[in-house]
């Protein structure tokens, strides 16, 4: 089972490398099926590779989420280089978010990120309930956006609960990330019971999310983007994009972290406070 994890991230590794011309891309999976995203999605962040040899903010990388005025959230495997798992962060890139606008080339605010802090227990090489991956990461940025943050949800969701994903990635269903779409796409789905995502080795701290028709979802160009649940009528995050087990977008469930296991660890980090391996 390790190792067909492995395989996975290795599969979705080669989709996102086709977006940015380089082998050492992150795993970015994409939403297809979707729609043009709706309402205040101030809190949404896209996350662009600063790469002087091709042109600045010339490659979007993973979304992610505004947390904290000054820390986006994110996945791991958007800003480590070895897919088998590694808590050191890509070396020799730099990275820049756009928060607040529904468009990933213009508007809202640009920040750079300043310092990435990966979660001690991040590995892909784990997967089980007894082995958690841990697939996590905050980005701190150079300043503090004039935004207003997403609340984090006071507890993790459950299978039955209704989300919405977010995210910028490819919308067409051979992963094709050539021409990803500028504007801000968004499916409605719910949770699964965990076994559901036993393919993909679902872990502790991560929910299970279903692909509407067997056909929509998340595959090869959104990783990090967020999931969330609308209590009361306030979004609140519930988790960001980790993986999948098929070849195809929308082929099987999606594993996203759940954001709420990590709170102690998310506001430990932007309090400066170092975790524990």
């Amino acid at each position: 089972m390790k190792a067909q994890l492995t395989a996975v991230a290795t599969s979705l590794l080669a989709l996102a490398a086709a977006s940015t011309g380089t082998a050492n891309a992150a795993v970015q999976p994409d939403i297809v099926g979707g729609s043009q995203a709706t309402g205040d999605t101030s809190w949404a962040a896209s996350m662009i590779y600063d790469a002087p040899a091709y042109g600045r903010f010339a490659a979007p990388w993973c979304g992610g989420v505004l947390l904290f005025r000054s820390w986006v959230v994110t996945n791991a495997h958007c800003v480590t280089d070895n897919p088998a798992g590694t808590r050191v962060p890509t070396a020799a890139k730099t990275f820049s978010v756009r928060v607040g606008s529904k468009d990933r080339t213009q508007g809202g605010e640009l920040a750079k990120v300043v310092k990435i802090v990966v979660h001690p227990g991040w590995q892909w090489s784990a997967g089980a309930p007894e082995q958690p991956v841990d697939d996590v990461a905050m980005l701190q940025l150079d300043h503090p956006v004039n935004l207003q943050p997403i609340q984090l949800a006071g507890h993790a969701a459950k299978p039955g609960d209704r989300i919405t994903l977010y995210g910028w990635g490819s919308d067409e269903p051979d992963g094709d990330t050539t021409n990803l779409p500028t504007r801000l796409q968004q499916l409605r789905t719910k949770v699964l019971p965990p076994e559901r995502c036993a393919d993909a080795q679902q872990s502790a701290g991560e929910i299970c999310t279903d692909n509407p028709h067997g056909t929509d979802g998340p595959g090869g160009g959104d990783s990090g983007g967020p999931a969330v649940q609308r209590i009361n009528g306030v979004p609140q995050l519930v988790g960001t994009c980790s993986r999948a087990a098929a070849q195809y977008p929308g082929q099987s469930p999606t594993i996203y972290t759940s954001s709420p296991d990590f709170r102690q660890w998310l506001y430990d980090t932007a309090r400066g406070v170092s975790a524990a391996a």
